[in-house]
């Protein structure tokens, strides 16, 4: 029992990183796969953008749906449909089939994100459970070097189409190992559903939309910082690669953002991370006249580990503030963030660098107020006695 439960969580630690991989697939490769389809580098931006839009829809419908017909049937069929969907990807030969399928790919590989928390909090308890909860959102982060890693590496060595085509194999694998491997979980069907309701209580709860202000920024950030460092700087390929790489060592801040949060409390954590992330900007800023190597690496780092305290944080908050909509809470947090995520390349494509910088440091200045906001609105309320002010 005990060993198919690693082998669970281990799987689902694996499936997280494959599958977040796609939302950053298309950074290093706009202009492969502009001069291989004969495209302007805008109308790869688009097409990338539909990804994540499409998988932003598909996290609030998976979730959903997952309550009616089971947890792991929507994430191993949700696996298998997107490896046909990423197949779609690699025979594309126009702007319109590009677009087209990666959205249907982003939407099907939203099955996996919400499910996966909500089938963790079924088989799992107590530390084991928030332990696991760590690794998948590092897995998430970690995606977002690796899937850059991989497909740059992929392309240099063959074509971008292998990409897609090596991810599909990917996902049909974990397809099978999932199918065979994940123990089934009850299926609780409610009476009566509710669900667009308590969106909107939420959506309109003070606490949360603070919350999620914030949720909207971070991988939004997160991507127009590659983006920026990979479409305006004049480097060679192995010093982006090596600041890419590097830039992992501050996924591993995540696994510790629960003893952070216990030593110095949620808002401190929350400060830490923002803090974390100024400084990283105010690294670019100095080197708009000149690049400079090892402070751009100690800048993305810095940035890494900022965005790896402030997610985990962010859903500490979510988590405790929604209560009894935690699950719906968490879903809209998904959706949001990835809305985010979906907008910063059409922004970016228009910025220069270094308008590209004065657009990260807004974001965080609006973390800041709404950080701020968040403390006050929470002082004034009944969670003054909340482990969030420990």
């Amino acid at each position: 029992m005990e060993q198919k439960m690693a082998l669970t969580s281990f799987l689902l630690v694996f499936m997280g990183i494959m599958v977040a991989s796609n939302i950053y697939t298309f950074i290093p490769i706009y202009e492969d796969i502009g001069q291989s389809l004969k495209l302007p580098m805008e109308k790869v931006v688009v097409a990338s953008s539909s990804f994540s839009f499409f998988y932003a829809c598909g996290l609030l419908v998976f979730a959903n749906i997952a309550e009616r017909v089971g947890r792991k049937e929507v994430l191993v069929y949700g696996l298998a449909t997107s490896a046909v969907c990423t197949v779609l990807v690699a025979v594309a030969f126009n702007f319109e089939w590009l677009f087209l399928s990666r959205g249907v790919q982003g939407f099907f590989l939203g099955s996996f994100a919400p499910v996966a928390f909500a089938y963790t909090y079924d088989l799992f308890s107590g530390k084991r459970r928030t332990f696991l909860l760590a690794l998948i959102n590092s897995g998430f982060l970690l995606a977002g070097i690796f899937g850059q890693l991989a497909s740059d590496f992929i392309t240099r060595w063959s074509s971008w189409q292998i990409v897609f085509v090596g991810f599909a194999a990917m996902y049909f694998i974990l397809f099978l190992l999932g199918l065979h491997s994940l123990p089934k979980n009850k299926v609780l069907k409610s009476r009566e559903d509710r669900s667009f309701l308590r969106l909107v209580r939420l959506i309109f709860r003070k606490d949360l939309l603070y919350c999620y202000g914030i949720v909207f920024t971070l991988l939004a950030s997160f991507v127009a910082y590659y983006d920026s460092l990979t479409r305006y700087l004049t480097l060679d390929p192995s010093l982006l690669f090596t600041i890419r790489t590097v830039g992992l060592i501050g996924v591993l801040l995540s696994l510790f953002t629960g003893r952070l949060i216990e030593k110095i409390g949620a808002f401190g954590t929350l400060f830490l991370g923002i803090g974390l992330a100024f400084v990283s900007i105010g690294i670019l800023f100095g080197l708009t006249q000149g690049m400079n190597a090892p402070l751009l690496i100690i800048s993305s780092v810095l940035f890494v580990s900022s965005i790896s305290l402030l997610l985990p944080t962010i859903i500490t908050f979510i988590g405790q503030l929604s209560m009894e909509l935690r699950g719906q809470a968490l879903s809209l947090y998904s959706f949001i963030l990835l809305t985010g995520a979906s907008l910063a390349p059409l922004l970016i494509m228009h910025f220069s660098f270094f308008q590209s910088i004065v657009l990260l440091l807004s974001f965080f200045v609006v973390d800041l107020f709404l950080a701020v906001r968040l403390i006050k609105t929470m002082k004034g309320t009944n969670y003054k006695q909340s482990t969030l002010f420990e």
